[in-house]
This record gives structure tokens, C-alpha cells and sequence, in this order.
């Protein structure tokens, strides 16, 4: 495994933005020491990387993904979500294996690039060998569920029945948990209500609990919808119906989770379930903005998902953070709520936590090496060293990140993608996705 002593980063620290200049050494995959001078005689065999003026961060953690979307992101602008819905589904039925593998290695490669380390990925059952191997070859790290219906919403929802739900389970377990030297990890990512009973709701919840697993669910991201499972529920929300189901804890992560009244927030408080807020998406497809300023206040530890390409357009987690910061300043009139520390915060260790990880999301000794490090001295929008962390996220994008590592491994370094060709990845997708556009007929040959 690789060694690098990482000189002189200035190591952010998102409860007072302040930063410290550091020496960081990674070996074995993890933090091995932080402090203010590492000899070069105490890791004769490691890489040096000179990180002057650089702001170290941890990786961010996306923990909402649908990635084979980045092919499809055009064809779906600016449609109403049942037309949305649609054309999304009529797409993923003529893509193929190689559409899936080039799809999702260049949404782990966009991420990556940008400083995302770890993703949350709801996928489907089809081509998943290759979408697999697109998530191994690509080195990140990997929580893995297959999204699950069984209630149709549309005349092409692919609906199965909870045993065959059950079994595409057992199968992705068995491909992916403890994949890529543990890197890969499974779950269970049932579509949420309405689409999936309660009855496949409960059987994959106490499936997951089985095994420790994470489930990973939509929870109102529709008005319409919510209404209709209030209703059938004969209760207030969506969220009262999963606790009712038995679906709520600290296992579950909630998609969006936009319709909620302040007592649904407070219930999910109490089990400890974790919303994940994927702002761009919810302005893209007009599905509303989710109390998030009243989640924090409540003590829930929000995470971050940059979504599918197809309804966010960016795989940028600082582009997601600070959308969703100004939604909620803009939303609440309040200028302090989702401030810079937070929303880092959000983007990182409370996504690591929420997937079950008690050792990531923080640049700290022992702790899995899992780093970014964000060039601030050639960006005209990121100058003023002393206010770097808040600048990053008002004024900056992901292409101010230099580096990233992930358990330890070099990923990023000058802003290029390490161990893959970068034109080649470009032309090989842009020419699939013209292949694409003509067969589903949304582009003239």
C-alpha cells in the first residue's frame, strides 16, 4: 500500500474556520500522523507532496446517487416529473452494458475530480456486473443498493414482487459487500412510497437488519405523492407511515425528505434516521425545498447527495452545498442557517456516519485517508487566505480541487485524474451517448 507525507496542508477546521499548517502522513490507508513537522527520516520510503497554501479537507461523501444518469442528463431537461419519469425509463431500457460501465465510471470519475470520495448509489438490477466494475476500476468508496418497486406509477415502472425483491438483494450482497478490499459495501434501496408496499417496505428493513445493513429509501420528494400515502396511511405524511412500518432508525437514510411536517422532522429526530438533502435536483424538477434550517435545529445530522445527472446536473458537491445553504437562507430569511462549517460538515462526516463508518469523514490520526486538497492561490474568486472554508463554498466550484486520495490511495493529483486516460474517457462517452440520443430517437442521424 502507498505512503505519502503530505508537507505544510492547512487543515480546515469546520467548527471555527480557522486552519492549521500541518504535516499529514498517510500509510496503511489511514491518518498515520498529523502534527506540525514530519521528518522525511520517519517514512524514508513515502511519497512527498509539497501542499503549500493548500486547504485540506476530508472527502466529500454524495450519499443520494442514481450514477448511470450522467448519459442522460440533456434528454431530460426542463420536463414535469411524470414526463421526467418516462423518458428516464425508456432510456435506461436501451442502454447496455458498456452505456452502464462508461455511465457510472464517468459519474465516479466526475466526483472524484470534484473531491467526492464516497457514494451512495441507488442503481437497478440490469447490467450490474458492469456497473460494478465501473465503481472497482474507478477506486471509490462504495455503499451499493438496487432500487425496488412493486406499486406502478407510471404505465413503465419496472414492478417485482417481494421475493424476487428479496433475491435481487441477496444477489447484490453477495457481488459487492466487502468488494474492492472492502472498499464496496451493500444496502438495500427500495424506491420509496408509493411506489414500494409496506409489505416490501418491512420484509427489506428487517432483510438489512440481518446483515447491518443501510436502507436507503426516497421520502417526500413529490407533494402529490405524499398525499396519496397520507391518505392510504390514514396519517399525516410519509414519514409517519415508514415509522409505522417499522422502517424508521439510524440505519435509514431518507432521500430529499421535502414534505414533512414539523412533527414527522421531530419523529425522524427521535429514531435518529438521517435525511440526505439534494438541493439542485429538488430546484430542477420544481419538487419543492425541504426544511433543513428546522432538521438542524432538531439535532439531525443532515447529510448531502448530489442526486442523478438527469434531474441535479452536477456531480459538484460544492456546487450541491452551496445551493443548498442559499435555499435555506433564502427559505427561512435567515442568513445563519447552513452556515459554511455546517454544510461541510453535511457534505462530509455526517454522510460518513450516516452510512455506518465510525473512522471517516475527518482529517484526524487514525482515521481512514480519505483526503481532499483544494489549490486556493489560482482561482481570482478564492483569494483572501484568511477566510479560505467559507470562500470555497460562496465562491468556489469543485474545479479548485488539486488533490484527493481515497483509503490512502493517490486519485487526483494537479487536478488530473490518476491511472485513466482523461480524452479517451471523454471521447468514449460523448460518442455513446450520441449513439444513445439516435436509437431512443431524441437526436436525428
Amino acid at each position: 500500500m502507498s505512503e505519502f507525507l503530505i508537507r505544510n496542508a492547512d487543515v480546515a477546521d469546520l467548527d471555527d474556520l480557522s486552519t492549521s499548517t500541518k504535516d499529514i502522513l498517510i500509510k496503511d490507508g489511514k491518518f498515520k500522523k498529523i502534527a506540525d513537522k514530519i521528518e522525511a527520516s520517519e517514512c524514508p520510503g513515502a511519497t512527498i507532496i509539497d501542499a503549500h497554501h493548500m486547504l485540506a479537507l476530508p472527502g466529500f461523501v454524495d450519499c443520494h446517487s442514481h450514477a448511470y444518469q450522467t448519459f442522460i442528463k440533456g434528454p431530460l431537461d426542463d420536463l414535469v416529473i411524470t414526463e421526467w419519469l418516462v423518458r428516464l425509463f425508456t432510456f435506461e431500457e436501451d442502454m447496455t452494458d458498456e452505456d452502464y460501465y462508461y455511465a457510472t465510471l464517468l459519474c465516479c470519475l466526475s466526483g472524484l475530480r470534484f473531491g467526492t470520495t464516497t457514494i451512495n448509489e441507488m442503481s437497478g438490477i440490469g447490467h450490474l456486473d458492469a456497473t460494478l466494475q465501473a465503481f472497482e476500476d474507478a477506486g471509490v468508496r462504495l455503499t451499493f443498493g438496487i432500487s425496488t418497486t412493486d406499486i406502478p406509477e407510471n404505465e413503465v415502472t419496472p414492478i417485482i414482487s417481494v421475493e424476487e425483491a428479496l433475491e435481487r438483494s441477496e444477489i447484490v450482497y453477495k457481488k459487492v459487500h466487502g468488494r474492492n478490499h472492502g472498499l464496496m459495501k451493500a444496502s438495500v434501496a427500495p424506491a420509496g412510497l408509493p411506489a414500494v408496499s409496506g409489505e416490501m417496505a418491512k420484509a427489506l428493513k428487517a432483510w438489512a437488519n440481518e446483515r447491518g445493513l443501510i436502507y436507503h429509501t426516497h421520502l417526500g420528494e413529490g407533494k402529490m405523492e405524499t398525499e396519496r400515502v397520507a391518505k392510504e396511511y390514514g396519517l399525516n405524511g410519509e414519514a409517519e407511515a415508514l415509522d409505522q412500518l417499522g422502517i424508521l432508525d439510524n440505519k435509514t437514510l431518507l432521500a430529499h425528505s421535502i414534505w414533512l411536517s414539523d412533527s414527522e422532522i421531530e419523529l425522524i429526530a427521535k429514531r435518529g434516521a438521517i435525511p440526505v438533502h439534494c438541493p439542485n435536483t429538488n430546484m430542477k424538477i420544481s419538487d419543492g425545498i425541504p426544511k433543513i434550517a428546522k432538521m438542524l435545529e432538531c439535532g439531525i445530522p443532515v447529510a448531502m447527495g448530489c442526486d442523478g445527472e438527469a434531474s441535479s446536473g452536477t456531480k459538484d458537491m460544492i456546487r450541491e452545498g452551496k445551493a443548498g445553504s442559499y435555499l435555506q437562507k433564502a427559505y427561512t430569511l435567515d442568513p445563519t442557517v447552513m452556515d459554511a462549517g455546517t454544510t461541510f460538515k453535511m457534505m462530509s462526516i455526517n454522510g460518513a456516519k450516516a452510512l455506518g463508518y465510525d473512522d471517516l469523514g475527518e482529517v484526524k490520526e487514525g482515521y481512514q485517508a480519505d483526503l481532499v486538497l483544494v489549490n486556493m492561490e489560482d482561482d481570482f474568486s478564492l483569494t483572501d487566505r484568511d477566510h479560505r472554508i467559507g470562500n470555497l463554498l460562496y465562491a468556489g466550484t469543485g474545479h479548485a480541487v488539486d488533490t484527493v486520495f481515497v483509503a490512502g490511495e493517490l486519485k487526483v493529483r494537479n487536478k488530473h485524474i490518476q491511472n485513466f486516460d482523461e480524452q479517451y474517457i471523454l471521447s468514449k462517452c460523448n460518442e455513446l451517448i450520441h449513439k444513445l440520443n439516435i436509437r431512443t430517437g431524441y437526436v436525428k442521424e
